[in-house]
């Protein structure tokens, strides 16, 4: 149809979105084969959308090329399961103003020796 009407094929387009600080920026570089969005082992990087084009120059014929929206990670605004929460917070995937850094800790705290209770050769404790 845009060919019909004298326009240029557009690029396929997917958006690439998740959870906080999993791998969707890494996932974008490693198929560029270069680093082009921000990527850390950190929650938060990415803030905001940016669209990425693999396979064609930005001038070319885009009808070859696949572009790739990098979105900054979500998460449900309530979070129902509250173990499911505790454990994103203990993972850092949660931005450190939404709970209390210490709470967290002795939860953490508990988990590895709940799990070292019952499973004493999954954690090694002196």
């Amino acid at each position: 149809r845009r060919r019909r009407r004298g326009i240029q094929p557009r690029a396929v387009r997917a958006a690439v979105i998740g959870f906080p600080n999993v791998g969707k920026s890494a996932l974008i570089n490693r198929l560029l084969g270069r680093k082009m969005a921000k990527s850390r082992n950190l929650p938060g990087v990415t803030r905001s959308l940016q669209w990425v084009r693999i396979g064609a120059s930005l001038e070319g014929a885009q009808e070859d090329a696949i572009e790739l929206l990098d979105s900054p990670g979500i998460i449900p605004a309530q979070q129902f399961d509250q173990n499911g929460a505790m454990k994103l917070a203990i993972c850092n995937d949660i931005g450190q103003a939404s709970y209390d850094r210490v709470i967290v800790a002795a939860e953490m705290c508990n988990q590895v020796n709940a799990l070292h209770a019952s499973k004493r050769n999954y954690v090694k404790m002196k």
